[in-house]
């Protein structure tokens, strides 16, 4: 009996459709808990946005939840099969490359949980101000890496029975429905982050007129009086338009040194010290972009720029 028992173990071993279902379970594993890690960080970012970030663009959340919307259920497919395989033939479960496998992910589940309680405690150390998103960062990590340590330890150890695979597939998904359900709460739909990267485009194509313009200023000593005096087939700058409905940007001249600059955004951008969203005057400098104010309210907005004669010299080379 024992010999008959090796013998199986090896043919198990050397099977490639058990080398593969296991690599393929363990890859989607991994592949998943990244995508969620990702999603749940950009969606705490959101929620409680840094002090140090100045960016004026949404991060995307759309490869993360559709990595986790393919991805999940091939792995709860997979994972199935290897329940099958493990009912009709008991000995599946201790070849060697599931074993590897296994104690791989232990390996990596410890690891993650061990650092993340080493950068919670070295901020708390360094007297660092620990704040609520940097709080649930270090937990949704902890109980991610804590749930998968915990499976995989006893099914190595105890061989996990079909009600404790059951209520770990029904955890997970209940988990993973909720990092997406929470993701699509905070960024809103897929609607929603149309209208958002739209108005990203508008800002950029708002920061790249108004470089034109200082372009220009250079050349002429004076503002346009239209944006479409800044349209020039020899040198091939031509004036960007609204990304949705191709209608031309809003400007005014107001004298040969101040201008605005229109757009009419889908939704609100960002604020700025915590105040309402509004258009306020700035003095546009040179390499400066994070001293430029960009928030924006819903609907039209303008920008009032200044420019300084003597930051932008004359520049002779360059002629409209």
């Amino acid at each position: 009996m024992d010999t008959q028992n090796i013998e199986q173990a090896t043919k198990a071993k050397t099977s490639p459709k058990d080398f593969f279902i296991n690599l393929s379970v363990i890859f989607f594993l991994y592949f998943i808990v990244v995508n969620a890690v990702q999603l749940l960080f950009e969606t705490i970012d959101s929620v409680f946005p840094r002090t140090i970030q100045e960016s004026y663009f949404t991060p995307s959340i759309a490869f993360p939840i559709a990595a986790l919307m393919i991805a999940f259920p091939i792995f709860l497919l997979l994972s199935w099969a290897l329940f099958l395989a493990d009912k009709k033939e008991s000995l599946k479960h201790d070849i060697p490359v599931r074993k590897w496998l296994g104690y791989l992910t232990l390996f990596v589940a410890g690891i993650t949980i061990a650092i993340d309680l080493i950068v919670l405690l070295t901020a708390f150390l360094n007297g660092e101000e620990i704040t609520i998103g940097f709080t649930l960062k270090v937990i949704s990590v902890l109980l991610i890496a804590g749930f998968i340590f915990g499976y995989y330890l006893t099914d190595l150890m105890y061989k996990n029975t079909k009600p404790i695979k059951r209520y770990f597939a029904i955890l997970s998904t209940l988990l993973v429905v909720l990092i997406i359900g929470f993701g699509f709460y905070v960024f809103g739909s897929p609607f929603t982050q149309k209208a958002r990267r739209f108005d990203s485009q508008r800002i950029s194509d708002l920061q790249t007129i108004q470089y034109q313009i200082l372009s220009y200023w250079q050349a002429k000593k004076t503002a346009p009086a239209t944006l479409n005096d800044l349209n020039n087939e020899i040198t091939g700058t031509v004036v960007p338009r609204d990304p949705n409905t191709d209608l031309p940007y809003g400007y005014e001249k107001d004298s040969a040194t101040t201008f605005k600059l229109c757009a009419t955004f889908e939704r609100e951008g960002q604020k700025q010290n915590n105040t309402q969203v509004v258009s306020m005057p700035i003095t546009a400098y040179p390499s400066a972009i994070s001293n430029e104010y960009w928030g924006h309210s819903i609907g039209l907005v303008c920008f009032d720029r200044t420019i300084d004669p003597s930051l932008y010299p004359a520049n002779k080379l360059i002629n409209y």
